[in-house]
């Protein structure tokens, strides 16, 4: 068997008995990484309780209850991070069986039907990304002048794309600006992350935020608070590792939220918002990337990762 299985964007190391999602290590026992391992291994199998005791608990005699403690545990890790099938099987009085989700690949998807809303939506998209490389080049160092005429066209295209943005989910995912080279355990925002935040507003300041999240990190809390100053939405904490993206998602539809993350976390956020492994990890050195996820009210979902660099 290899030493290494993959599951969607989750990497289960057998010889170090690690799991990782999209590069960010989950916390997970050694028992229950055996007890997954066994299962692996044995996959589309099911793996009787007393297997479990003679291989998994062999060194220490204990009580066959460890066995759906361990279980449980697997379960939900794989919850958290963003599995929603139930992998493992209960085979009653017998034991455990796991079964890998069946993932479908297309070579050519068959042509979408052209709707009303998608028309709208699409047209909306590009008024959007118009809006954004408008703003970026906007507000590079520069003599240009814009005249009161294009002011107004300006802002009649805002208030278009506001209107046809109405009935979507909007949901910008930013990482917070530079921190402090300090040894600080929570260090705040840098001169340079400062900037960069207050150059974040400009780029966003004709996006009204219905609800922004941040981690309880200093540097999070900062960002968020530079970009929504004119805003009357306080910032709401969240927590990476037990994101669930169902309650979320119902907890936003139909509103404009931005979300503060991390390096480490954001990709991992992105790719479980929008049930696809699209997003590879994120350098730790970036912090020029925006990733926006639109959803409209049939459920469609569309997504894009913008390079946006301050002048």
């Amino acid at each position: 068997m290899n030493n290494t299985y993959n599951i969607k964007h989750i990497k289960v190391d057998f010889t170090d008995h690690k799991v990782t999602s999209n590069g960010v290590e989950l916390s997970l026992d050694l028992k229950a990484a055996l007890v997954l391992q066994l299962l692996i291994e044995h996959e589309g199998t099911t793996v009787h309780s007393n297997d479990f005791m003679d291989q998994v608990w062999h060194d220490k005699p204990s009580s066959p209850e460890v066995i759906p403690a361990a279980i449980a545990r697997l379960r939900k890790m794989f919850k958290l991070a963003g599995i929603s099938e139930d992998l493992i099987v209960t085979v009653h009085k017998i034991g455990y069986r796991f079964e890998a989700p069946v993932e479908t690949h297309t070579s050519s998807p068959a042509p979408r039907k052209t709707t009303p809303f998608n028309r709208v939506k699409t047209w909306a998209l590009i008024v959007m990304a118009g809006l954004l490389a408008f703003l970026a080049y906007q507000y590079k160092p520069s003599t240009l002048q814009v005249s009161s005429i294009n002011n107004q066209q300006h802002n009649k295209t805002t208030q278009i794309t506001k209107e046809s943005l109405s009935k979507v989910t909007q949901i910008f995912i930013l990482r917070h600006g530079e921190k402090t080279d300090d040894a600080a355990e929570d260090p705040e925002l840098s001169d340079a992350g400062i900037k960069r935040s207050q150059y974040w507003k400009k780029v966003l300041q004709h996006t009204t935020f219905d609800q922004v999240f941040t981690t309880e990190f200093k540097r999070n809390i900062q960002t968020a608070n530079l970009i929504a100053s004119n805003s009357s939405v306080k910032p709401e904490l969240y927590y990476p590792m037990s994101f669930d993206v169902l309650n979320f998602m119902n907890q936003i539809k139909g509103q404009t939220v931005l979300i503060i993350g991390h390096s480490n976390t954001i990709p991992d956020m992105v790719n479980r918002l929008i049930n696809e492994t699209k997003y590879p990890p994120m350098s730790h050195q970036n912090y020029n990337i925006l990733y926006t996820i639109t959803i409209g009210n049939d459920g469609e979902t569309s997504s894009s990762m913008l390079h946006i660099e301050m002048p």
